[in-house]
């Protein structure tokens, strides 16, 4: 009885391994390939650098701002206010819970509308070549993500430079939010978009798509482990070979013996992968409360007079853009020259313009934070470490303020200093979804960023072990489906 149950035991995990290998071995071999074109080129994203790049220099002695402007944003709901200048005027942009409503500053005309007009004077001025087609859209592959929602519809420009390059233009805000060149597309063609399976049809469902990636890869994990136990099973010794029973140099010998190596990387990259579609169901999100978010901004108003301010921001160089601030009940006004150059000051006292907060600013509510938790240490990062950094494609700010907190979860909070904004919230449970994914999927633990070319390297020999692994599979999934040969 007991090998008979032993037998069916095995039986049962060669059928599930079996199903779900000719099932998934062509994706597998699909996500390995383009695994290893991201190792070198990411999603295109416009970076922060060319953001700035295209923005007009605001005429800040010339700017003047309607009363009613800053009465109008300075609800608990607005997110960030901005100034920034368009066609030679200021505009305020008002980030709130149902997206990005832009006035004219000096009249406190809006919400605005940007027309293909004013879309071809901004392409023109920060595009290198000419236009050679423009067309209003809602999304396209370059812009299906919900980020992109807020600033939706967009001016699509085709430009004729070299580079074949395409600008997005919010016809909210008239910024340019996304750029694309002729290589980056074809590389995500072969790279992103089939590893994410970010097909435009697909993803504009972000329920779908999110299912069908977890899903996908649940039981790619659940095909790969009972293979790997199928492979301890079938681990012994036998008359011609002392590792597997299979027939040697056979293509079934070498996805057994293989797969009791590379069928462990498989396995984590197909279990982390599928961790990228967590959201909340095994591990908690990094995402702070939006109490936590209004406890740090304060109740104070928008309020006060900038024309001082901007008087004497007027003396320095070119100022892209002011953003006002809501910090610990205090309101500021900060200035960026560029995406590593700012200064800001408090709007309601005499404090100096300052490049970034002093992490005594945040005292007074850092310990209100978390509820009923007692701060438990407090530390300026400068430098990144394991559970805070970032990485060329996916940069992030230095220095932040890391709040560590005595509460069951073990929260950690980081806030940036440049800009004053709660970051992230870290509790044990993500801080273990940064080894199981992060660590896992894309080996960006410290000691492996710190050598880039290392790392690269690693992971390709790691892709193509596992390519090469999953189209001995798709070999062998498809002589099963051909059956014997008569």
């Amino acid at each position: 009885m007991t090998q008979n149950r032993l037998r069916d035991w095995r039986s049962g995990l060669a059928a599930v391994h079996r199903s779900l290998g000719i099932g998934l071995c062509l994706l597998f071999a699909m996500w390995f390939a383009s695994g290893a074109v991201m190792v070198f080129r990411p999603y295109p994203a416009q970076t922060e650098a060319q953001r700035f790049a295209c923005l007009e220099p605001i005429d800040l002695e010339l700017t003047s701002l309607h009363p009613s402007l800053l009465t109008r944003a300075s609800t608990q709901d607005t997110s960030a206010v901005r100034l920034t200048s368009l066609a030679d005027r200021a505009v305020v942009h008002v980030h709130g819970p149902h997206g990005i409503e832009s006035y004219w500053a000096d009249t406190g005309d809006g919400p605005i509308h940007v027309d293909t007009a004013l879309a071809r004077r901004v392409a023109q001025r920060c595009g290198e070549g000419d236009i050679e087609s423009l067309q209003t859209i809602s999304d396209d592959q370059w812009t299906v993500h919900e980020g992109f929602a807020a600033y939706r519809p967009l001016h699509r420009v085709q430009l004729t430079d070299p580079r074949a390059t395409v600008l997005y233009v919010s016809s909210q805000t008239g910024e340019i939010v996304q750029r694309t060149t002729r290589a980056a597309r074809g590389w995500s063609w072969v790279g992103s978009v089939p590893h994410w399976l970010y097909a435009t049809a697909i993803r504009r469902h972000w329920g779908l798509w999110d299912g069908l990636v977890w899903w996908l890869s649940m039981a790619g994990t659940v095909g790969v482990g009972t293979g790997l136990a199928m492979g301890v099973v079938r681990w012994r010794a036998s008359a011609r070979s002392r590792v597997s029973p299979y027939q040697y140099q056979g293509a079934m010998y070498w996805h057994h013996v293989s797969g009791l190596g590379v069928g462990v990387v498989v396995l984590a990259w197909i279990f982390s992968g599928g961790l990228s579609m967590d959201h909340g169901r095994l591990f908690s999100t990094d995402a702070p409360t939006p109490a936590q978010q209004r406890q740090l901004a304060g109740t104070t108003r928008f309020a006060g007079d900038p024309r001082t301010i901007f008087s004497q921001l007027s003396q320095t160089q070119a100022v892209k853009e002011v953003e006002w601030l809501r910090l610990a009940g205090h309101p500021y006004l900060t200035a960026r020259l560029g995406p590593d150059r700012q200064w800001t000051a408090a709007v309601d006292g005499p404090a100096p313009f300052q490049a970034v907060f002093d992490p005594r600013v945040f005292e007074d509510v850092q310990s209100t934070l978390v509820p009923d938790a007692r701060l438990r240490a407090h530390a300026v990062l400068d430098t990144f470490d394991t559970y805070y950094y970032g990485r060329d494609h996916a940069p992030r700010p230095l220095p932040v303020l890391r709040l560590q907190y005595d509460d069951p979860d073990a929260t950690w909070l980081h806030i940036d200093l440049t800009t004053g904004r709660l970051l992230d919230r870290l509790d044990a449970s993500r801080r273990s979804y940064r080894i199981w994914f992060n660590a896992l999927h894309s080996h960006d633990l410290p000691w492996m960023l710190d050598r880039p070319d290392l790392r690269r390297a690693w992971m390709v020999v790691l892709c193509v072990a596992g390519f090469l692994f999953s189209c001995n599979g798709v070999w062998i999934g498809c002589k099963r489906l051909r059956g014997p040969r008569s």
